[in-house]
């Protein structure tokens, strides 16, 4: 095995912005560079790096170690992703307007790309990852860093809004109109795009591609035997031609040839799933 991840669920008060945490460890065998394609889940994520040897990823045409606590931003393209030898993390999974409310932080800034996270929240967040790093039960990783969020959180005191409710109802409601969204959340459809590009970096529209093809992406990792048709129909597409194209914009490959290579991807959708 090259990959293992294991997810915990956050509390109730953190669920409107924490998608989940999970620890994983890649490349544990350490023989030689393995490379990954990773497909965009729509969600934000907050990497610890709990070894001495930390993943490295491509910004601005130059391979570079990513930083020890690192943000992850909202990415709309594959990408990839190298492990020179034993990787260890933890990391909290936000929902992209979730990254707003609990640090103030406009997901849009990060759009396609990752920070050095100590250096946009200073020594409270890095002495809150010393800890992590220092804490060997994941258990014990969770609680204190659910006590460090719920703190941030209640700092910034920024109340769900229109733009939580809008990402909420896409994440959840199979076959959502985008027209249909302000109507919903009361609002203007240009401030609703407004909003919404300001806090996620991205239009409504594109954020709606992205969930769609991730509960592709999970029925997909659920199922042994894969209808296509199937799944882009119970997955809001009615029109063939435009889940190949969401689909191999997302993830790089058209649906047969992805099937075929899934073993070299990493695709762990992170949304919530649509309401049965």
């Amino acid at each position: 095995m090259i990959t293992f991840i294991k997810e915990y669920q956050p509390c109730e008060s953190l669920k409107p912005f924490v998608e989940l945490y999970w620890e994983g460890s890649f490349n544990p065998n350490g023989s030689g560079t393995m490379s990954m394609q990773m497909i965009p889940n729509g969600c934000i994520e907050l990497i610890i790096h709990l070894n001495d040897w930390h993943c490295a990823l491509n910004k601005d045409d130059v391979w570079a170690k990513t930083p020890d606590y690192m943000v992850l931003g909202l990415y709309t393209k594959p990408y990839e992703v190298q492990f020179k030898s034993l990787v260890k993390v933890f990391a909290i999974r936000f929902k992209p307007e979730g990254l707003y409310n609990v640090f103030g932080l406009p997901a849009g800034l990060i759009k396609d790309s990752f920070e050095d996270m100590e250096l946009i929240l200073g020594y409270k967040f890095r002495d809150f990852c010393h800890r992590i790093k220092e804490t060997k039960c994941v258990r014990n990783m969770v609680e204190y860093t659910e006590h460090y969020l719920l703190h941030c959180l209640n700092g910034h005191n920024i109340d769900p809004n229109y733009v939580n409710l809008a990402a909420d109802l896409i994440r959840k409601t199979k076959g959502i109109r985008i027209e249909d969204l302000p109507d919903k959340v009361f609002i203007s459809q240009r401030q609703l795009e407004r909003e919404f590009k300001e806090k996620l970096g991205i239009s409504p529209k594109h954020y709606l591609r992205i969930t769609r093809i991730n509960e592709v992406m999970r029925l997909l990792n659920n199922s042994h035997e894969i209808d296509l048709t199937s799944v882009a129909y119970y997955c809001g597409y009615f029109d063939q031609s435009h889940f190949i194209n969401d689909f191999k914009s997302i993830t790089g490959k058209n649906p047969s040839i992805f099937i075929k290579n899934r073993k070299e991807i990493i695709a762990n959708p992170g949304l919530a799933h649509y309401e049965r």
